[in-house]
């Protein structure tokens, strides 16, 4: 809550102003029942015109100044809720932009999406709620009471029973229904998490003919879900017969009363019309409370999730006095000193990466090979600084990677990862993703480097041509070419092929491995093809986690046999 009232401080004043208004007009609702009674009593009961049309005027007076109060608190209502729900969404999502890949791991892609939709959508419709109608009924609830005091204090008794077995029943609703609404959005996301992996996967399960697996998948999720909250409607399902039971017995014993009291005269006929009135204010504010307070009970999930996201701090920061990096002098461009990394934060004995050692010098070409889950796309993101080692030290040109900024790191270092993706837009807008500043013919060399500008130029309006998003009216190919070029864009310093042109036919790998060698930049070239990287400066082969060998290519082929079986294998 703490966090909620950090937000609602900045629209400190629409949250004063539209509450006001809303009172105003509980306050003038509180007198229609005062005034009835005045026209029944003086005014029908006497046969005196006059009254019936001075009170009937003044109830039409009351009523419209009603509506003016009532437009005005549900404006700032309106506002209020809306701004704060698009503050938090946009902090979310600042925080979310700013998590290392370990913290994405954590959360998860679904959740992360129902935290920034759903449950901010849950809380703006908490606190809109809150302005519009909990403080209006609370205020009806107490002013109702009050007066039913003033007009008979014996009467009023009937309501110091009924309000605190309402108050009570509620607070047993809210222990036992919170702890079911808290499962109910990690079920949610669950069935977020299935949706998602269906529909981007929907090739892959046709091709395979498992719809009716992921279909039976998928309702299991769902009856997962269905289950909790059918036990929270077996609650819910109670509370509002149970308070409409406990009314109407209220409403039973003061007509009851009431009559007798009217035989012998102790109260007139309109003021027992007044508190027939004032006890169905009472009974539809405590049932409007009931529902208002099981919404909150459901906010307070909503509120604690993001609240852990925004307090959760990155694992990965940028350095307080980042070095500058065009004044260092260094002999190797990047070096690993001992690093083992491992991707459990909580088991930090056993590293996937063990004591891995090895330099990248200015201009040389640099290969990675190993068997799949050896750990090449693990390095990359070391390099990157996706991931911070788990304990050794990466070096780049010559102090620790951790005392530069992430935008020094990754405007020097560039990466093609493994997975290309490609935006919504412009051919030009994905290629200027790298630098904004950059111009058409910057751009179209990257692209005949990479060899796409071949099947680009043939393209409509070459780079105002429209990629759909993820790159689906594109090949594998021809997105894996065009997200090498996009990496190319703005010379950087060290740029690193993670297995990106494994989609590529031979001779355009050729042609690509030789234009890029003319390039100034350094090069990282993880594969899983040999003849792609047997001309390196140096060649890693890894293993399980494990360096079994490195050198050039010859020296490779006598001295590691894994090294010497992926070649074999590949030629063969």
């Amino acid at each position: 809550m703490k966090m909620l009232m950090g937000y609602i401080k900045k629209h400190k004043w629409f949250m004063i102003i539209g509450p006001f208004f809303k009172l105003l007009e509980a306050f003038l609702e509180l007198f229609n029942p005062i005034l009835v009674a005045k026209i029944i009593d003086e005014g029908v009961r006497l046969g005196d015109t006059s009254a019936i049309v001075k009170y009937g005027l003044i109830i039409l007076v009351t009523n419209i100044l009603g509506f003016v109060f009532s437009v005005i608190g549900q404006k700032c209502a309106s506002l209020t809720c809306t701004r704060i729900s698009a503050s938090m969404r946009s902090d979310v999502f600042k925080k979310v932009s700013k998590f290392s890949h370990a913290e994405l791991d954590k959360y998860g892609t679904a959740s992360l999406v129902n935290r920034i939709t759903n449950d901010i959508n849950q809380i703006e419709n908490a606190i809109n709620i809150f302005m519009r109608i909990m403080l209006r009924v609370s205020f009806l609830l107490v002013g109702a009471f009050t007066l039913s005091i003033i007009i008979n204090v014996k009467m009023s008794l009937i309501f110091l029973v009924l309000i605190p077995i309402l108050i009570v029943l509620l607070v047993i609703y809210t222990k036992k229904t919170s702890p079911y609404f808290k499962k109910i959005r990690a079920k949610l996301d669950n069935i977020s998490k299935v949706t998602k992996e269906n529909l981007s996967g929907t090739r892959v399960i046709r091709a395979f003919n498992k719809q009716a697996d992921e279909q039976a998948r998928f309702e299991d999720v769902t009856a997962d879900y269905t289950k909790t909250s059918i036990n929270v409607a077996k609650i819910s399902a109670l509370l509002d017969p149970v308070i409409f039971l406990i009314i109407n017995a209220s409403i039973i014993a003061l007509l009851a009363v009431g009559g007798w009291q009217i035989n012998i005269g102790g109260m007139s006929q309109g003021d027992i019309i007044a508190l027939i009135d004032y006890v169905t204010i009472i009974s539809i504010s405590l049932l409007l409370l009931s529902q208002i307070i099981a919404m909150l009970v459901r906010t307070t999930a909503s509120i604690h999730r993001i609240d852990e996201v925004l307090k959760t701090e990155p694992t990965i920061k940028n350095a307080d006095n980042a070095h500058k990096m065009n004044k260092l002098e260094y002999d190797a461009l990047m070096e690993f000193k001992n690093v083992c990394f491992n991707y459990s934060l909580d088991n930090k004995e056993k590293s996937f990466i063990k004591d891995l050692s090895f330099s990248i010098y200015p201009h040389q070409t640099i290969g990675i090979i190993g068997g799949t889950g050896s750990g090449k796309t693990t390095i990359a993101s070391l390099m990157t600084r996706f991931y911070d080692v788990t304990s050794g030290e990466i070096l780049y040109k010559g102090k620790n990677i951790k005392d530069f900024t992430l935008e020094q790191i990754r405007h020097e270092i560039s990466i093609v990862q493994q997975r290309s993706t490609l935006f919504s837009g412009t051919l030009r807008d994905n290629m200027k993703i790298r630098n904004e500043k950059a111009t058409d013919a910057e751009i179209i060399e990257a692209l005949k480097i990479s060899q796409a500008w071949s099947f680009v130029s043939e393209w409509h309006n070459d780079l105002d041509y429209q990629i759909m998003a993820g790159g689906k009216n594109v090949s594998g190919g021809q997105m894996q070419r065009l997200t090498i070029a996009r990496a190319l864009i703005d010379n950087p310093e060290l740029l690193i092929l993670d297995d990106s042109s494994s989609a590529l036919d031979f001779l355009t790998d050729s042609k690509l491995r030789k234009a890029l060698k003319e390039l100034n930049s350094t090069l990282v070239l993880i594969s899983q093809r040999a003849t792609s990287i047997k001309n390196a400066d140096l060649i890693i082969v890894l293993d399980n986690g494990d360096v079994v060998g490195m050198g050039k290519h010859t020296e490779l082929m006598k001295n590691c046999d894994i090294y010497r079986e992926i070649y074999e294998s590949q030629s063969k």
